[in-house]
């Protein structure tokens, strides 16, 4: 099969079980990846080789150099089905061996030095089947490179530099607080090497907790207490292993949203029960608030529901962390913001509208309460279905299940949002 034909390949779903973490928008399409972009421009008889022969492509995402990698290295990240062993894959230089031990991770071995096994983590995976010769191959994306760099030349860059035994100092991509999601907290944590361990029983200390921790609305405050605490036992081993004396936010902020979030499934369904009254009270008094402004007859314009606005509010629902859940609801206020408003009062001084300004300026916090409240107003009474929304329960979700302190903007938006619950939930003039 040439190398360009890309359209007799048909991809079609993993036949091993698939996870969220393995499929996270964090980890790039193999095409970008500068490993597999040299094999079908470079050495596209390896390429060919590939869909004739092998069992499993394996793709590094993270290269130590930019420089040309040599044939060699190709040849020990392609695998074929060993000749002597069930359920084993040699790969074409014969150097090395692998085993899946799950849709997770595989352990390879190096034949020739006797080095012993290592797990591997695996990133992402996929089928291919091509169409012409009716066979199949797995491409697996990992961290780092199989082999150690160092030891093979590259034809443009002279020797490659080793891959540092110090894990943390990798060229690992950095944790992006900005974009933080439970992926990418996942797969940030599953690649600091020295940290496997602790990480590991972190992740069987949450699986017994949501197997035998019993959550009922009035254990709730235990229930985080228990979740806070076996962070602060990862953190604390964290640091002890890395020679670490001072907070790192990258750590500390994807353990808060690695623990939150596997546990969210489990906690929701409770809030919802617990908030349940709360929902119905708050559209209660939107309702009245419509009514009574219905019976005051007034020159202000309807405003059409800001779509954007809209659609970022919907995304709570979707959202497992306190951290996402913030940063979605300053995401709505930016929409809201970004409309270019001034404000009008009627003439009986009771409500405020907004039309699109001439000019661009800024509102005012108390003017930015209001926008948020007419906002979460038009947001219950164009829906189709009331009960499906929960944005009480988000706020004490995010409220109560947040370790860490949020940044200031993110904080602003969140208090803006509280301030807007608890004014229309609890104010009598709006019923």
């Amino acid at each position: 099969m040439a190398p360009g034909d890309a359209d007799d390949d048909v991809r079609f779903e993993n036949s091993f079980e698939r996870i969220s973490t393995m499929t996270s928008t964090d980890t790039p399409d193999f095409e970008d990846l500068v490993f597999y972009r040299q094999l079908i421009e470079d050495q596209t008889d390896l390429y060919s080789k590939a869909h004739q022969t092998c069992s499993f492509m394996i793709i590094p995402q993270n290269l130590p150099s930019s420089g040309k990698l040599v044939r060699d290295v190709f040849e020990s990240h392609l695998f074929a089905p060993s000749p002597l062993y069930k359920n084993k894959h040699a790969s074409l230089n014969d150097k090395y061996e692998i085993e899946l031990e799950n849709n997770q991770a595989f352990r390879l071995t190096n034949r020739r030095r006797g080095a012993g096994e290592r797990s591997i983590k695996i990133l992402s995976q996929e089928i291919i089947s091509s169409s012409q010769n009716r066979r199949s191959y797995t491409i697996i994306v990992i961290d780092q490179p199989l082999v150690e760099l160092a030891t093979v030349r590259s034809s443009l860059a002279g020797r490659l530099s080793r891959v540092p035994s110090n894990p943390v100092s990798m060229a690992t991509p950095k944790f992006n607080c900005s974009s933080a999601t439970y992926d990418s907290a996942y797969i940030y944590l599953d690649s600091l090497r020295p940290l496997e361990e602790p990480f590991q029983r972190l992740q069987k200390d949450l699986f017994l907790f949501n197997e035998k921790f019993i959550i009922l609305p009035n254990y709730l405050d235990k229930a985080i207490e228990k979740l806070r605490e076996l962070r602060t036992v990862f953190l604390q081993e964290s640091y002890r292993i890395l020679d670490r004396r001072s907070e790192d936010r990258d750590i500390e902020l994807a353990s808060e949203i690695f623990v939150t979030g596997n546990t969210y499934t489990k906690f929701w369904p409770v809030i919802l029960q617990l908030k349940q009254y709360a929902e119905r009270k708050l559209f209660d008094n939107i309702r009245r608030r419509q009514l009574k402004n219905e019976q005051n007859p007034s020159d202000q314009r309807t405003m059409p529901l800001n779509q954007s606005a809209s659609n970022e509010m919907r995304k709570l629902d979707d959202l497992k962390t306190a951290y996402e859940k913030a940063k979605c609801i300053r995401s709505v206020l930016d929409s809201i913001l970004a409309n270019k408003t001034i404000a009008i009062l009627d003439r009986q001084n009771t409500t405020v509208t907004y039309r699109p300004g001439s000019d661009s300026m800024y509102m005012a916090a108390d003017e930015t309460l209001t926008a948020l409240i007419d906002f979460i107003c038009q947001y219950f009474l164009s829906a189709k279905h009331v009960e499906s929304i929960h944005l009480v329960a988000h706020e004490f979700y995010t409220d109560k299940f947040r370790c860490l302190s949020l940044p200031p903007d993110i904080a602003y938006a969140f208090t803006t949002f509280q301030g807007a619950l608890e004014y229309l939930s609890n104010n009598e003039s709006c019923s």
